[in-house]
């Protein structure tokens, strides 16, 4: 295997923080099938080691190792919940995940927990994705927008899609025609690309949030949801007073936190979720 060493990283906090449907844990390390090929990666201390089942993959781009993280934190650090947030997982980063699999896992997580999330992803990677034998193991890669040209609403929906069927069809279609460009979103700016993806069938603003910040690289966006509302209202209400629209709070949190809001959504996010009990924050929920 190769290796490379890092500063400031957990590739654990990375990848189970809620992210990601990318990646999962395999032995010591976790594999991403969704890249076109398989890549595994284990950490020990400061010290990556990866290895692929073909072609060589950017490490440091995939896993965003570089970065600044500590000014980042610096910067994002304005109140004493960011600040536990960021101490629970210090070495949190955010990821950077291929467009579709990022768009469809995020499309299939509107209101559902993670477990349930996961489940689906899978369905989708056996029945119709790229099989890779790895390692002694096997492995399903999310399917590309061709593979999936003749899947129709009725076999998604027995991948327990169910009303999210419709969605990933007509959001599948529009990039197989062109209508949308996934090329071309990647070179937007953040508000246009945010706009833009929201032509999608099925893509509301948090789900554009989303694509934006862990695949696109807007470290401004800030997806929001149940587990942020009630985080922000618990400690200090940077919402009150913007009213009651998506992209008034978003707004209202991008101007708070600054050009690095999208990690303070991680941070506090992941926080929030991991100790919802004793926050009593109530049932889990990803959106």
């Amino acid at each position: 295997m190769k290796d490379i060493e890092v500063e400031n990283f957990s590739l654990k906090a990375s990848v189970e923080c809620g992210q990601t449907f990318s990646w999962k844990r395999a032995g010591a390390g976790y594999v991403n099938a969704d890249v076109g090929q398989v890549i595994y990666v284990e950490q020990q201390d400061d010290v990556l080691y990866y290895e692929t089942s073909d072609f060589s993959m950017n490490v440091e781009r995939l896993l965003r190792l570089d970065d600044p993280l500590q000014d980042i934190q610096r910067e994002i650090n304005k109140d004493s919940l960011i600040q536990k947030s960021i101490q629970y997982a210090p070495g949190l980063r955010i990821v950077n995940d291929p467009f579709y699999p990022c768009l469809i896992s995020f499309i299939s997580s509107t209101r559902k927990n993670i477990p349930s999330i996961k489940r689906i992803l899978d369905n989708l990677r056996e029945r119709y994705g790229t099989r890779f034998d790895f390692r002694g193991a096997s492995y399903y890669g999310m399917p590309t927008p061709e593979q999936m040209s003749n899947v129709t609403v009725q076999d998604l929906r027995r991948c327990e899609l169910g009303y999210r069927a419709k969605f990933i069809r007509r959001s599948t279609e529009a990039i197989l025609t062109g209508e949308t460009q996934p090329d071309r979103i990647a070179e937007m700016p953040y508000e246009e690309a945010h706009s833009e993806l929201k032509k999608l069938h099925g893509v509301g603003n948090k789900v554009a949030d989303c694509v934006c910040l862990f695949s696109l690289g807007h470290l401004e966006a800030f997806p929001i949801d149940v587990w942020i509302e009630r985080a922000i209202k618990q400690q200090n209400d940077i919402f009150e007073g913007a009213g009651k629209s998506y992209a008034k709070k978003s707004e209202a949190a991008r101007k708070y936190y600054g050009k690095y809001a999208g990690y303070a959504q991680e941070y506090l996010y992941f926080y929030t979720r991991s100790t919802y009990d004793t926050n009593q924050f109530g049932k889990e929920k990803h959106c």
